[in-house]
């Protein structure tokens, strides 16, 4: 007991100034790395709240302890530098491609992005119905010729979104590695203006949607490459999700095309394979 308390009685406190900016780097995924930095160092890190405006940190502990805690935070806070880009709101979804720029980032560059904060710009929603009729579309075992000519098909101008204003896109990492990352984002948003196009497909049967996808991803990549669409195929088909395809009004009509060409070919060959 009396170590204990002479323990207590030898601890002390600093406050080490940290930009705002950098405390979300500090804390990690669900505090995951302030929680490590406690366990490496013995120590107990105290960040202010987000929102707060308030840049000190503290480190509460043994001195020997505290002091490599800070040196460490220090050098953390030193080579993680950061640098904004602002992003046009209603690019935002179509860079970010359901998180895997954000993903393409980490592990190409040790590049992490956040927004400081900023609420994110809602994402352009299908059509609340995809499924005409009901959903009574034929299914493919119902007439091999036709079902493949029924699908449900609806485009939207994202040119005429009402979504103003930007978002900060915040890069951080090592500062080698940041310049990168932004040479990525601005080509990225380069990309994402020529995209002014978005377009809902619905096939009338889900196992047709393995067609669009094809082996290994091989065909989807075809489609994309020919179009230079971005073309989202959900996971689950039997929600009656929409296949999403988001480019220029011509390269999402043809984007259409080829991919219910590749279910008419998946079709037709599964048919031809089954009599034989």
């Amino acid at each position: 007991m009396q170590a204990i308390i002479a323990e207590r009685e030898t601890q002390i406190v600093e406050t080490i100034d940290v930009p705002t900016e950098k405390h979300r780097s500090l804390i990690g995924r669900q505090g995951e790395t302030r929680k490590e930095l406690e366990r490496k160092f013995n120590v107990s890190i105290e960040i202010p709240r987000q929102g707060d405006g308030k840049t000190g940190v503290t480190i509460s502990g043994q001195p020997k302890d505290v002091a490599k805690a800070k040196e460490h935070i220090q050098g953390l806070v030193k080579g993680e530098e950061g640098e904004t880009v602002q992003v046009p709101k209603n690019l935002h979804h179509a860079i970010s491609d359901n998180g895997q720029f954000f993903r393409k980032l980490k592990k190409d560059h040790q590049v992490t992005v956040d927004h400081a904060g900023h609420k994110l710009p809602p994402k352009p929603a299908a059509p609340s119905k995809t499924r005409p009729n009901g959903g009574a579309l034929p299914l493919i075992t119902d007439d091999q010729n036709t079902s493949a000519d029924v699908h449900s098909w609806h485009t939207d101008s994202l040119l005429d979104s009402n979504l103003g204003g930007e978002i900060p896109w915040i890069l951080r990492g090592p500062s080698e590695n940041v310049s990168k990352a932004k040479d990525n984002l601005m080509a990225a948003i380069e990309q994402a203006s020529k995209m002014t196009n978005i377009g809902y497909l619905v096939l009338p049967d889900p196992r047709t949607y393995r067609y669009v996808i094809g082996q290994g991803g091989n065909k989807v990549n075809s489609i994309r490459n020919q179009t230079g669409c971005k073309i989202n195929v959900p996971r689950d088909q039997a929600k009656d999700e929409a296949i999403e395809i988001c480019g220029s009004a011509e390269g999402v009509e043809k984007a259409k095309e080829l991919i219910l060409q590749a279910v008419k070919e998946g079709i037709n060959n599964g048919s031809n394979g089954s009599k034989a």
